[in-house]
């Protein structure tokens, strides 16, 4: 009898340990979620506060700030790297920052760099291309050394903004002042095309496969569709107040556009060029970006001092966060 209640008590501990490791694993499961879900950062500028913003996107908090250079209005981070590069504004420099130690190493500054501002990386990691808007210079830079290559003078006024296709060959600029698109061979460096479009462009997105680049124009409220192919203005519609920047959703199946002036962002579908919807955010939107999987989109509202968050399903603002003074350059990773 003795043994058989032994034989009881030890199958019932036997049972309870078990019963433990198997919470174990799920909880460890669970927490194992939710630390790759707060891996995601959001990296936002403040130009009114000199520094950089760091999100987390799963619990939406600042868990850091960078200081950078001043008025800092664009941001790029090198493809696959823990570098970003910050266009100041109002010293005329260009901020290396790593994002590992999360601190300024470097900043990179010549003659040349006059209002400097959009930044993109090649897919390779190679290069990166930086606009210097007052002085009508295209500025290549090593990305590895941080060392810059050349600068390129352009014809077209008002060099603002700057995308590069999936390929890695072909550079995109929405020139302002010129009311133009041009399109830079990266190949040789060459400037092959200027493309008219609206009045005062200056928003620019490039499709995920390179086909198609729209862009907006602020002074007459209008987005405009290029075949990059032909080279060709293929559409034109009427869009917000004051269209600022265009993001394509990562699948390529939709547009949106942030209007600095009627504080919202239009949502079109990039086949059809439909208007699907008019999403109200905070005052003065500016920079827009996609987390990985496209199911939010981010908005910086430079007026707020705040990042709102849509749902891209319901296409509804689901969250938002305070960050610095004046937000407006935006990424992910």
């Amino acid at each position: 009898m003795l043994a058989q209640i032994s034989n009881f008590f030890l199958e019932g501990k036997n049972i309870m340990k078990k019963s433990l490791v198997t919470l174990t694993l799920v909880l460890s499961l669970f927490a194992g979620r939710g630390l790759a879900q707060s891996d995601h950062r959001i990296y936002v500028l403040n130009k009114q506060a000199a520094s950089m913003s760091i999100v987390d996107a799963s619990s939406l908090e600042v868990v850091a700030t960078i200081p950078v250079g001043s008025q800092p209005h664009e941001l790029a981070i090198v493809p696959g790297g823990d570098k970003a590069y910050v266009a100041n504004v109002g010293d005329n420099s260009l901020s290396v920052v790593d994002l590992a130690t999360r601190r300024e190493t470097k900043t990179i500054t010549t003659p040349d760099f006059s209002f400097p501002h959009g930044i993109a990386f090649t897919p390779d990691a190679e290069i990166a291309v930086v606009t210097s808007e007052n002085t009508q210079k295209i500025i290549i830079i090593d990305a590895e050394t941080d060392e810059i290559l050349r600068s390129i003078d352009t014809p077209e006024e008002g060099t603002h903004m700057v995308v590069i296709d999936v390929t890695g060959r072909w550079a995109y600029f929405s020139n302002r002042d010129s009311n133009s698109i041009s399109v830079m061979d990266l190949n040789d460096y060459s400037l092959v095309a200027a493309i008219r479009v609206g009045d005062g462009a200056e928003a620019i997105a490039i499709s995920p496969d390179g086909r198609y680049v729209w862009t907006g124009n602020r002074n007459d409220n209008t987005v405009t569709v290029v075949d990059t192919e032909s080279r060709q203005v293929v559409g034109q519609m009427p869009t917000g107040d004051s269209p600022i920047r265009a993001a394509f959703s990562p699948d390529g199946a939709r547009v949106y556009i942030p209007n600095a002036s009627s504080d919202d962002v239009w949502v079109y579908d990039a086949e059809s060029r439909e208007l699907l919807k008019m999403i109200p955010v905070g005052d003065n939107p500016g920079g827009i970006v996609f987390s990985d999987d496209g199911s939010k989109a981010y908005v910086a509202s430079a007026g707020e001092s705040a990042v709102y968050v849509i749902d891209t399903a319901t296409l509804e603002v689901s969250g938002k966060v305070g960050v610095g003074r004046g937000p407006d350059g935006i990424t992910y990773r």
